[in-house]
């Protein structure tokens, strides 16, 4: 029996051991891979490189660029200099007339297309050399090696309500009986009539041998 005793103890104080390096070593790799964050909301800073004239049509576009480097742990995600865009668009206003509207756009960095917003209505005309104060609308997340972009959901899930001039779509389930309607047998295709054989002329009929 002590010795018994003695080996269930030995292995008890080996799982122990066993189980305290296996948690040691998942929070190593834990720390070592950490999760780190750039949130949406970020300020950055662009500089227009040629004027925006109030005469610019929907759908134009001017370049910018950006003023300081956007960096993520160390990493730089998009160098300074790096491109975007106005784009001179429109929006619909509360009677049905639309005003114009410019926006930002095109926007890469290393690990994509990064959507980003002017913290204030861009108001043309806009000279060369402008500064646009913008944020970042998505998440960029540094996992390991890898860098991501997670863009948020675009509508919150609690008190939101429809526009006034929204109609919905009218819509119905269907009742058991029409989902246990047999379909019709297809109509069969006629298949077309074979042609005619053609007459032969009498002249041109071959004679047999002897005949006058």
């Amino acid at each position: 029996m002590p010795g018994i005793r003695r080996t269930a103890v030995i292995a008890t104080a080996f799982l122990l051991l066993c189980a305290t390096w296996a948690l040691s070593a998942n929070w190593a790799t834990a720390q070592s891979s950490g999760q780190h964050v750039l949130p949406a909301g970020t300020a950055v800073v662009f500089i227009t490189d040629a004027p925006l004239d109030a005469g610019r049509r929907e759908g134009d576009v001017v370049a910018v660029h950006l003023r300081d480097p956007l960096v993520l742990d160390g990493t730089v995600l998009a160098a300074a200099g790096t491109r975007a865009y106005l784009v001179v668009g429109s929006i619909e206003g509360p009677n049905g007339t639309r005003r114009p509207a410019v926006s930002l756009d095109r926007f890469s960095i290393s690990a994509g297309l990064l959507p980003v917003k002017a913290a204030q209505p861009i108001v043309v005309p806009v000279q060369a050399g402008a500064l646009i104060d913008a944020r970042t609308e998505a998440t960029v997340e540094h996992i390991g090696d890898r860098y991501s972009i997670r863009v948020p959901f675009p509508y919150r899930l609690s008190n939101d309500v429809p526009a006034s001039t929204y109609t919905p779509t009218p819509a119905r389930t269907a009742s058991p009986a029409m989902m246990m309607q047999k379909p019709r047998p297809a109509t069969p295709t006629p298949s077309p009539a074979a042609p005619a054989a053609t007459p032969v002329p009498a002249s041109s009929a071959t004679k047999a041998p002897g005949a006058p």
